[in-house]
């Protein structure tokens, strides 16, 4: 397996299959996650994604390659969600969101070992 496939088969199976423990088999120990809400650790950045895609539930991915170089790959990465409009704890639709992120990722022996988000916003 690339690093590539080990990338988009983490976010598929994370963000869309909802299996967090593909995210903990396959980011290491040490991993860092530069976020827009800082650096997080690996127990930390787990938690974040689980609170995403609780409040995103994505149902499908789309990606570009920004850049793939020796050190990092960067990609431009788009999560189709359906999400919940309520009020007062009420449901009374659904929308569709897109939101785009351009993450970059280093792998180093099969295992995701840090991330950056660049960018991220919602598109309509």
């Amino acid at each position: 397996m690339t690093d590539f496939d080990l990338i988009t088969n983490y976010l598929c199976n994370v963000y869309i299959g909802k299996d967090t423990s593909y995210a903990v088999n396959n980011l290491s120990e040490d991993y860092l996650c530069h976020c827009s809400s800082g650096t997080k650790n690996k127990a930390e950045t787990i938690a974040l994604i689980k609170k995403y895609i609780k409040k995103h539930p994505v149902y499908s991915i789309t990606y570009s390659v920004e850049s793939n170089d020796e050190d990092k790959i960067a990609l431009c990465v788009y999560f189709q969600c359906r999400e919940k409009e309520k009020f007062l704890g009420f449901t009374f639709g659904e929308n569709d969101r897109i939101y785009k992120h351009i993450r970059s990722f280093k792998v180093k022996n099969g295992m995701i070992t840090e991330s950056w988000e660049e960018l991220a916003e919602e598109e309509y």
